[in-house]
């Protein structure tokens, strides 16, 4: 009787949703709605509700998205001006920490 090794085909869904991933990152479209975002939230918008200004550093998905279920869905989230968020550093570490909970 033939074994069947899941473990592969997780490699390999690994391997195409980082592609997908790090294609999204390095195309004009995201680097356009990036600088767009930049331009109309130059600050962090954490550090500015407690009163601190700094300048963003990082662009942050709200809705991550690769939890999109269809290609349509990973553009939409991935280019969509209202699902970022302008942050520093800090802040946007403690954000994606606090959503990997």
């Amino acid at each position: 009787m033939p074994t069947i090794n899941l473990g592969k085909q997780k490699a390999r869904d690994k391997t195409t949703a980082k592609q997908s991933y790090q294609h999204i990152y390095q195309n004009k479209r995201w680097k356009r709605v990036r600088a767009a975002k930049v331009r109309l939230n130059p600050l962090c918008e954490i550090c500015e509700l407690l009163g601190i200004t700094k300048e963003v550093e990082e662009v942050h998905h709200v809705i991550p998205f690769m939890t999109g279920k269809t290609p349509e869905e990973v553009q939409n989230l991935a280019y969509d001006i209202d699902n970022l968020q302008s942050l520093c550093v800090e802040h946007h570490k403690i954000v994606e920490k606090a959503a990997k909970k």
